[in-house]
């Protein structure tokens, strides 16, 4: 019988059960989330008036038509994202009185923001029951440098999506069915998808009725009521994905994943070749959460970040932001478990790097972060395979990466825009990737008998 448990992992005399009452520092936590919370508004407040290129053309106008329509607007395909957005538009042209249009379709964006950070917040929470980690976990998210980018940044909306994803995640870790926020976090954005092993995997593990499945098109069906009643055409609602399946025809959109290690495959062998790997990968993974006799908290939100990550890594056609609800996610397995803080480090890092190359033509960084992204990934599968538990502090693979990361930031920054590979180029890549390994690798190490153990994690104790 497994049972979940809190300490040192090296230590089971030291592990107790999430259920007690443990030491804890309230004031402390309270006082962080206030701090930190108020830095994040801060921080959102001063990108307030950056814009891109997808903001003039797109969400801008998107925003003014909504305004000046009203809710008769929606007898027209004024986006091209899902009726759920057009109501969010809707929502907040009614205060159109406190900003400019920019700064109220970011609004969107920090308000699902917020409510990412609490559900994390939430998940570590009833993991530990530690305020302190819950605290941080919700200053991590809300202040980390992809979820800043995305939205107060670039005004994107991949914290709507990756909210009802994260909720998913929570409600299955209670043991509850979360099936319909899964479709529901489809019905927004079609990259909600990449939940979907995950799902399939817990709808055969605790043999949820498979009816379930019918959410996913009667959730869309039911969102787009107020569409379709409005006048808007059937096609246009429900081809929406379809459509933008055809927007681009490259086989990564500044996505650090598999493809641009494979950049010079033909597009439509490529596309093919991904569909494949990804829909053989997904099954494989359903199939190994089903069968998998490990339980527990940590289980769970692990087998949801390798979902998150495997998706988007192996599928063509990605754009930088469809990480975004992995990197989320893994800063809430760190904040369970300690000994997979480099991977949510990793992946922010990598997250930026990608950002980089739309936001100043930096792609070069690119690269390197596909790199390491491919060794989250075997790491991730093989942490998940393996039920590893060990934990050390690797604090010269720790050093080792930081100072990497910083020469290569450094030299991106200084070199600018542009495919200028230089042997300086390839040493600050060759070093990330070699820190980025080394620190994996260290992290999974148990110590040894007799050696101080780490700081503590979050681990499965097996008892007959």
């Amino acid at each position: 019988m497994k049972k979940d448990t809190i300490g040192t992992s090296a230590d089971p005399g030291l592990c107790i059960s999430p259920n007690e009452t443990l030491p804890t520092n309230s004031p402390l936590a309270i006082g962080l989330v206030m701090v930190c919370g108020f830095a994040g508004l801060g921080l959102r407040y001063l990108a307030r008036e950056h814009a891109t290129d997808d903001a003039f053309q797109f969400l801008i106008p998107w925003y003014v038509f909504a305004r000046d329509h009203g809710v008769a607007g929606l007898a027209e395909a004024f986006t091209n994202y899902t009726p759920f957005y057009s109501y969010l538009l809707l929502i907040a042209a009614r205060f159109d009185w406190l900003g400019e249009p920019l700064s109220l379709v970011k609004a969107i964006s920090a308000v699902f923001e917020l409510g990412c950070a609490i559900t994390v917040a939430q998940i570590v929470w009833r993991a530990t029951k530690l305020p302190l980690r819950a605290s941080l976990a919700f200053c991590a998210v809300w202040l980390a440098p992809t979820v800043i980018f995305n939205g107060a940044v670039w005004a994107e909306s991949d914290s709507i999506w990756t909210f009802f994803t994260l909720v998913s995640v929570a409600l299955f870790m209670r043991d509850r069915n979360g099936v319909a926020s899964f479709a529901m976090a489809f019905s927004v954005k079609a990259q909600g998808v990449f939940l979907g092993p995950f799902v399939l995997g817990m709808i055969l593990r605790r043999r949820i009725h498979p009816a379930w499945l019918a959410t996913l098109p009667g959730i869309y069906v039911v969102l787009a009521i107020p569409v379709l009643v409005a006048g808007r055409s059937l096609a246009s609602v429900f081809a929406v994905y379809l459509d933008q399946a055809h927007t681009f025809n490259r086989l990564t959109m500044n996505a650090a994943n598999i493809w641009v290690l494979a950049g010079g495959m033909p597009y439509a062998i490529g596309v093919a070749v991904g569909m494949v790997l990804a829909a053989a990968s997904g099954l494989a993974l359903s199939i190994f959460i089903a069968r998998s006799r490990r339980a527990g908290p940590e289980f769970i939100l692990l087998a949801a970040c390798v979902s998150l990550m495997l998706m988007p890594y192996l599928l063509p056609k990605m754009h930088e932001r469809y990480f975004y609800a992995f990197e989320l996610a893994s800063i809430g397995l760190a904040c369970l478990n300690p000994r997979y803080v480099p991977f949510a480090v990793m992946a922010q890092v990598d997250g930026v790097l990608s950002y980089l190359a739309f936001e100043n033509g930096i792609v070069l960084g690119v690269l390197p972060a596909a790199l390491c992204n491919s060794l989250l990934v075997y790491y991730l599968v093989l942490d998940l395979w393996r039920g590893e538990r060990g934990f050390r502090f690797p604090k010269l693979a720790w050093l080792g990466f930081i100072a990497s990361t910083a020469g290569l930031f450094s030299y991106l920054v200084i070199e600018g825009p542009g495919l200028n590979i230089s042997p300086v180029y390839l040493l600050t890549t060759g070093l990330v990737t070699a820190a980025a390994l080394l620190l994996l690798k260290e992290s999974q190490q148990a110590p040894t008998s007799g050696q101080e153990a780490g700081t503590p994690g979050v681990a499965e104790a097996s008892s007959s």
